[in-house]
């Protein structure tokens, strides 16, 4: 795997490389010039800083089959076109690049694990969602993924109204019955112009089965007339996130992709608001706990659900020998050191099937940064 594909499957595969040695290189880039100037620079130095913590772990041969997985990453990079952080992920199995449309901390790390967090973050806010553009005189349907937007082409989209409508108006010598007449005439004319376009919509919406298949949001773009001829006929009035009100049929694919990104990542960022909302409920019933040793106790059990975690929230933490009591100090008795036992918490909790969400920092400071939904 050399290139990148799907955030959901690089996590998979990340998640499931575990007890091999694994190189996490993570680093903070720049999209636009002077700043990416220093982005090759910082990545040589990060990759310099694998090198000296694989020496000082593994065998010379190991060693040195990573770094040259780590160099042929380095040459693939574009560096003329960086988001605003880069991941480069190696083992015996793996080899590859995540680009990151959100800002990340520097992190070299050589281990048992990969280092998720960062790419469960980018999965987290990666779900899938479609724009319908409206226009007067067409459909477009789009398919997005954070910032990643690609037009839909196939044999129904994008759909082309056709205006079938046509009269010859009254002469100019026409007396003023005439003149009623013509009124009358661009009266009937706006009905029937509504109704077709109901009619248009009707289909538009019918052919949306095909791909609102997991209940996927969906943002309508368009005119504000044409926007609510469209929900009148609806039937997915519950996929319907955000509605974008203008004439935006001449924008660039990139243009449009920048129109509705803030959009979607507030629509993700009242997904999350909710969550909060239920574990604060679930809490109340005794169906939830805070605080990492309590999270970390019950989710060794199994009970762990949905897993809310502040995006930025780091701590150490010692585990026992049964590795079921996690303390925050070093105890007596022999004991492992986590450097971040959130994160090891948080690949606890995915391997026991549960489910992990990033929150804003500190809309969990009542609950010790962290939360847990049980099962039970």
């Amino acid at each position: 795997m050399a290139t990148e594909t799907r955030t959901s499957d690089i996590l998979f595969a990340l998640q499931n490389e575990q007890g091999n040695a694994c190189v996490s290189v993570i680093v903070p880039t720049h999209r636009t010039s002077p700043d990416r100037r220093a982005d090759r620079l910082v990545l040589t130095k990060a990759i310099k800083k694998a090198g000296q913590l694989l020496k000082a772990e593994y065998s010379a041969d190991l060693s040195a089959l990573l770094m040259n997985k780590l160099d042929k990453l380095f040459q693939q990079i574009d560096f003329d076109h960086n988001d605003d952080g880069l991941g480069l992920y190696v083992s015996k199995n793996i080899q590859l690049i995540v680009s990151f449309p959100f800002p990340v901390k520097e992190k070299v790390v050589a281990g048992d694990s990969f280092q998720i967090r960062d790419v469960l973050y980018k999965e987290n806010y990666s779900e899938p969602y479609y724009v319908l553009l409206l226009a007067e005189n067409s459909a477009q349907l789009y398919h997005g993924s954070w910032t990643e937007l690609e037009e839909i082409k196939d044999k129904n989209f994008p759909m082309e109204y056709e205006e079938e409508y046509s009269y010859d108006p009254p002469g100019r010598n026409m007396s003023f019955s005439g003149q009623f007449h013509i009124k009358s005439l661009e009266k009937d004319k706006s009905k029937l112009k509504t109704t077709r376009y109901k009619k248009f919509f009707q289909n538009v919406d019918k052919l949306l089965n095909g791909f609102l298949v997991n209940d996927e949001p969906l943002i309508i773009v368009g005119a504000d007339r044409l926007s609510a001829l469209f929900e009148s006929v609806s039937t997915h009035e519950k996929n319907i996130a955000r509605k974008i009100t203008g004439s935006y049929g001449s924008l660039s694919l990139k243009q449009l992709s920048d129109l509705v990104s803030m959009v979607i990542f507030g629509h993700l960022q009242y997904k999350r608001a909710e969550l909060i909302e239920e574990f604060i409920r679930k809490y109340g019933q005794g169906l939830a706990t805070s605080g990492i040793q309590d999270v970390w106790s019950t989710a060794m059990e199994g009970k762990a659900f949905k897993l809310l975690v502040e995006k930025d929230y780091h701590k150490q933490g010692f585990l026992d020998e049964s590795r079921y009591h996690l303390s925050l100090r070093p105890p007596q008795k022999p004991h492992t050191v986590l450097t971040d036992a959130v994160d090891d918490l948080i690949e606890l909790v995915l391997k026991k099937d549960g489910k992990v969400f990033f929150v804003d920092n500190e809309s969990l400071k009542d609950y010790q940064r962290i939360a847990l939904i049980t099962r039970y």
